[in-house]
């Protein structure tokens, strides 16, 4: 048991079958990131890591986002009660966090980083209950959510010199 980040521990995301708990911490970076954007007061994980055997026994895929360790399936907690599933997918989508992203049930939501990681996909956004595939979420954001009171990006200007002489410059985006 290790923390991640501020709010997550590798615990939350061990596979319950094999005891894997190595998540992608790009994955835990991101809803680390989504905590912050919504003010939750937690969230909980209900599947993180899961090995070919387990995700198979819970209706996933040898090969899922979860056996390649970059995805989560969760609950957000704001102001003591979980959020609806279709407001947290919409905040979600809207960050630019999350390139799969699943309705599971009323509360439960499907976020995985796939794209970053290599997938068969490299986007989706759907329901697990219905089956149904959309092409977006954001009818769904909450009226206090503002995108604009967020966190700005975090660019920073590289500049290489050799002799006074201006070699490179770029910008990096650390967000």
């Amino acid at each position: 048991m290790s923390k991640i980040t501020e709010h997550f521990d590798s615990s939350e995301f061990k596979c319950p079958h094999c005891g894997r708990d190595d998540i992608d911490k790009r994955l835990v970076e991101r809803l680390e990131k989504l905590f912050a954007a919504i003010g939750a007061d937690k969230i909980l994980i209900s599947s993180g890591i899961r090995c070919p055997d387990y995700s198979v026994s819970v209706g996933g895929y040898r090969n899922d986002m979860h056996v390649n360790k970059g995805a989560a399936d969760l609950i957000v907690y704001k102001n003591g009660k979980p959020m609806s599933s279709f407001a947290v997918a919409a905040i979600a989508e809207d960050l630019g966090l999350f390139n799969g992203i699943g309705i599971i049930n009323d509360s439960y939501v499907h976020l995985d980083i796939r794209g970053i990681i290599p997938y068969s996909n490299s986007k989706w956004l759907g329901n697990e209950q219905t089956g149904a595939n959309y092409t977006t979420f954001k009818s769904y954001l909450p009226n206090w959510y503002s995108k604009a009171a967020q966190p700005k990006k975090e660019v920073h200007k590289l500049k290489i010199y050799l002799d006074d002489k201006l070699l490179i410059e770029k910008e990096i985006d650390f967000s």
